[in-house]
């Protein structure tokens, strides 16, 4: 039975995207918990450039990418030397999958602006989004170089160091980050990741604790707190923590389908086919999870129903069906 238990597809952390609006300043990135520093307004806008600048970046706030990118556009045609102009249309580009165009747009605004921490820090966030994870960790340090006393600054090259595996580097800057604003819940899901990843599982735990004691709708540090609580064996409050998450987002899949994992361990078969039921009809052309409800069905006995899910995942390409439907098989043959 335990073999069966591990042929089961768990999913693992995931990283957090948020996205919110800090004064004139956008915020938001994929790569865990990252802030990504916004829209940058004239103080007084005098000139009609300035005037475009604005109005672009009203438009940015609300959503109209395209209309922003058009007004940052004319502003740079009528003061091509504005490094506010190309920082906020690489924003907008970036806001819409651009990066290549918003890396130009942030290399520009720096090119006329040394000293813009802002314009290095979303360059870094671009790089990072483009893989190019070393390049990122530098214009992260110039950024903090520039302005040493902001968290999220810390909090980024935190997670540009998570990805790069730099995980002791990582930590240090989250507690950094928690240190300059101790309420700042992103650095700590990002520490409980990076202490995850590492092998600190205790670590982890304690962290999304404090996540989601800071903010108690935080779902992706409940996910990751219920899938470091599966690893250090403690299947039952895993259970509760998924809930929690499937409270927020009933939509989240990844929390269901980890779940299920969660009380096949503590033998609630009834419990995970409930989930795993969600799961299939909610994206039948997930293998995974034909696969995964194929198992807890052999193990609750239902070999027929188990047959048929294992056949539906093989036949979506998983190969792992595949050798669990011979293995079945195998077993049938040399059974009295």
């Amino acid at each position: 039975m335990n073999v069966w238990i591990d042929q089961f597809k768990q999913l693992q952390q995931v990283r957090n995207t948020r996205t919110e609006y800090v004064g004139k300043r956008l915020v938001g990135f994929v790569l865990m918990a990252m802030y990504l520093l916004s829209a940058l307004s004239p103080l007084y806008a005098a000139w009609p450039a300035d005037n475009l600048i604005e109005q672009g970046v009203q438009k940015g706030f609300l959503g109209d990418y395209p209309g922003a990118i058009e007004d940052f556009n004319r502003a740079i045609r009528l003061d091509p030397a504005d490094p506010d102009a190309y920082y906020n249309r690489g924003l907008a580009r970036g806001s819409i999958g651009d990066l290549k165009g918003a890396l130009a747009d942030y290399s520009k605004s720096i090119s006329l602006d040394p000293r813009s921490f802002g314009a290095y820090n979303n360059r870094g966030f671009t790089l990072a989004a483009l893989g190019r994870y070393a390049e990122a960790n530098a214009d992260m340090s110039r950024a903090i170089a520039l302005k040493p006393d902001m968290a999220e600054l810390y909090n980024n090259r935190g997670t540009v160091r998570t990805s790069m595996k730099r995980y002791a580097l990582a930590i240090a800057d989250f507690t950094r980050a928690t240190e300059l604003d101790p309420l700042l819940v992103g650095a700590y899901n990002n520490r409980g990741l990076a202490r995850n990843l590492s092998g600190d599982l205790s670590g982890a735990v304690a962290d999304y604790l404090k996540a989601v004691g800071i903010d108690p709708r935080y779902k992706v540090a409940w996910y990751n707190l219920g899938n470091a609580r599966v690893a250090l064996g403690d299947a039952k409050e895993a259970v509760e923590d998924y809930s929690k998450v499937l409270v927020l987002d009933p939509d989240m899949l990844a929390a269901r389908n980890n779940r299920a994992f969660a009380r096949l361990s503590l033998g609630d078969y009834p419990g995970a086919l409930e989930d795993l039921n969600r799961v299939v009809s909610a994206s039948p052309q997930n293998a995974s999870g034909w696969y995964n409800r194929g198992v807890v069905r052999r193990l609750a006995g239902d070999r027929q129903g188990a047959t048929e899910d294992l056949r539906r995942a093989s036949a979506l390409g998983d190969s792992l069906a595949d050798e669990v439907l011979r293995e079945m098989m195998s077993h049938d043959s040399v059974s009295p």
